[in-house]
């Protein structure tokens, strides 16, 4: 009897140890990370502070496990867990862009665009030099790319703005002068053509004006904001943002868009960006990012707003506005509405006078005069009907006032109580003149957020604005330590398209920490703000202007495991060396997108990710 019940016992015994030492196993991360400086940025607060600074991270399927020293988190590791020595390396949470436009830098970044477009599809030419020097090469370049089209073949020759995109203003003071229609028309009559700028900005032949308006039909007159007549491109062949109907819809086949949209969001992995906000604003884009989510091949999340920019009187349908704001949040962890762009952009009007009478101002696009008040309008039902604002571009502080008034007053009309109104979050982005001293108190107020674009600083817009509006309007320019100040959190956009440069998003936190142009010049210092505050604001400000700051934005058990590894310790190297930080890892839910070769030897992996397999200049670390 004994024998048997020890036999029993025994047996019982194993039992529990085999599943012991199968649910441990369960339990035990996929990854950890030691050896390193992990900087977590789990202070939630407006503030500069980055929170816990840890040795080690452990991953279990996407999300963080555990966080803590090398010692406690490496006792966690299971037979089947890959740990990876990080060599003392700094470690940040992946970075949340906002406003970063990647389906309009895809089509304008060679390196992308190279790999999926050939010539037997339609003819793709770039320019990357000094103005003079384009001037000089185009005829060459126009004249080799219409004898190598087909007769009705897209021709397609993109002027780009340089490695540092110091020639944007000279380049595109090309369009329309030495670069116009008629030349255009002469040297293709028979190929549909379209000179794209490095930015925004573009030139057709009448014969690619003519195969845009035949594919929208009848519904082109439909249009509100009709693209080209809005902007002249009918008579001119010249536009400014109308290039988006044209490439998402028209130029690119889906499967072209596609494959171009997924290698660009792989791109932006390579600079850390592991989330970008952005507005979509055709059709075309909107089904191609569509079909790699569902495909999963999205390379980095992508929370989105909704815009269709020609046609805001949908807004004023009694059943969209309501039907849109329920929408909102509505997605799962990669693609979700974030929010909603019921109407045009605000522009650049501004309550302080110009300089000169030869400064050409602007009507503020949101008063009631503007188009019959066709963007208040839809604005206000959109915001009444309970939507949330995200994704706008702003310009002008008078505009960011009508703005204000407009949610203020739909969301009283609509019945909401102000903590209700705070929890919508809405955000606008740019903060290219606003806001104002006044303007933050209110924002604050309205629990709003701001996305800002550095890039704007850089490229000249602060010299251009001291010059049309003085030295107080400069101030109102990315004025990030007035928000921070107050406790308004904020969030970081590039916008634009680096593609094609040397400049990286840490080269965009570098001008928010030191507000220098490309010349050295520093513009309004005392907006300026620490180097853990830009940090904060790449991370949880996009975390927190998705209103995913639950699950992103630090590195926190519990939370996405979106995180990077960098070359060099970002809190205490000479603030000059910031721009130079190169981004060795990107890590996406757990998952490896982005490896440059050195570190991936060192960790016995293929390099992975578009920067490095187009051939981009992480190729080279």
């Amino acid at each position: 009897m004994g024998r048997k019940w020890n036999k029993k016992l025994a047996l019982l015994v194993g039992i529990i140890l085999v599943w012991a030492a199968s649910s441990t196993a369960q339990q035990a991360p996929d990854i950890i990370l030691y050896n390193g400086k992990i900087v977590t940025m789990d202070d939630h607060g407006v503030n500069s502070n980055v929170g816990t600074i840890a040795s080690a991270l452990a991953i279990k399927d996407d999300t963080i496990l555990a966080v803590g020293s090398n010692s406690r988190i490496q006792e966690l590791a299971g037979p089947a867990t890959r740990t990876i020595d990080l060599q003392g390396r700094m470690v940040l949470p992946g970075f949340g862009a906002t406003h970063d436009h990647p389906m309009d830098w895809d089509t304008i970044n060679p390196y992308i665009v190279r790999k999926v477009v050939k010539d037997e599809m339609h003819i793709e030419r770039f320019l990357n030099a000094a103005p003079e020097e384009v001037i000089q090469q185009f005829p060459r370049v126009l004249t080799e790319a219409v004898g190598k089209a087909k007769p009705g073949q897209w021709i397609r020759i993109t002027i780009l703005y340089g490695p540092h995109y110091q020639w944007s203003v000279e380049s595109f003071g090309l369009l329309g002068r030495q670069i116009n229609k008629q030349m255009l028309d002469l040297a293709a009559p028979n190929n549909p053509m379209q000179v794209r700028w490095g930015f925004v900005g573009q030139l057709l032949n009448q014969k690619a004006i003519e195969e845009v308006v035949k594919y929208y039909g009848d519904q082109w007159q439909k249009f509100t904001w009709n693209p080209f007549q809005a902007e002249g491109t009918d008579r001119t062949g010249i536009g400014s943002t109308n290039y988006r109907w044209l490439e998402q819809d028209v130029l690119y086949p889906p499967e072209q868009l596609t494959e171009i949209y997924r290698l660009g969001l792989s791109w932006m992995a390579g600079y850390g960006v592991t989330s970008n906000s952005s507005g979509l604003y055709t059709g075309g884009a909107v089904r191609a990012y569509s079909d790699l989510h569902q495909k999963g091949l999205l390379a980095i999340r992508l929370p989105f707003s909704y815009q269709w920019r020609p046609r805001p009187d949908f807004w004023s349908d009694p059943y969209f506005p309501k039907f849109m704001a329920a929408m909102v949040g509505e997605g799962d962890k990669y693609f979700w509405l974030n929010g909603l762009w019921p109407s045009d952009n605000a522009v650049d009007c501004f309550t302080i006078p110009p300089t000169s009478p030869q400064v050409k101002t602007q009507a503020c696009h949101f008063s009631q005069d503007w188009r019959d008040g066709e963007n208040a309008k839809a604005m206000y039902n959109m915001v009444k009907a309970g939507g949330r604002l995200a994704g706008i571009h702003t310009g002008g502080d008078k505009d960011t006032d009508y703005i204000l008034d407009i949610i203020e007053k739909a969301s009283k009309d609509g019945g909401m109580t102000l903590d209700q109104i705070r929890a919508k979050r809405h955000a606008y982005d740019h903060m290219g003149g606003s806001p104002r001293p006044e303007q933050v108190a209110r924002i604050k107020n309205l629990g709003m957020i701001v996305g800002g674009y550095n890039m704007q600083l850089w490229e000249g817009g602060a010299e251009k604005m001291f010059h049309d509006y003085g030295e107080r309007a400069v101030e109102w320019m990315q004025p990030r330590k007035s928000l921070l100040d107050a406790g308004v959190m904020n969030s970081v956009e590039i916008d634009r398209p680096i593609g094609s440069t040397d400049l990286t998003y840490f080269h965009v936190l570098w001008i928010g920490i030191t507000r220098k142009d490309l010349h050295g010049k520093v513009w309004a210092p005392n907006q300026a703000v620490s180097r853990e505050a830009m940090l904060k604001f790449a991370t949880l400000g996009g975390a927190y202007y998705t209103k995913h700051e639950r699950v992103l934005g630090s590195l926190e058990p519990g939370k996405w495991a979106d995180l990077i590894v960098i070359d060099r310790d970002y809190l205490t190297i000479p603030v000059d060396e910031i721009e130079n930080i190169r981004v060795l890892m990107t890590m996406v839910g757990g998952k490896i997108v982005h490896l440059v070769p050195s570190l991936a030897k060192e960790m016995a992996m293929q390099p992975t990710g578009a920067q490095v397999e187009l051939g981009g200049p992480a190729s080279q670390w």
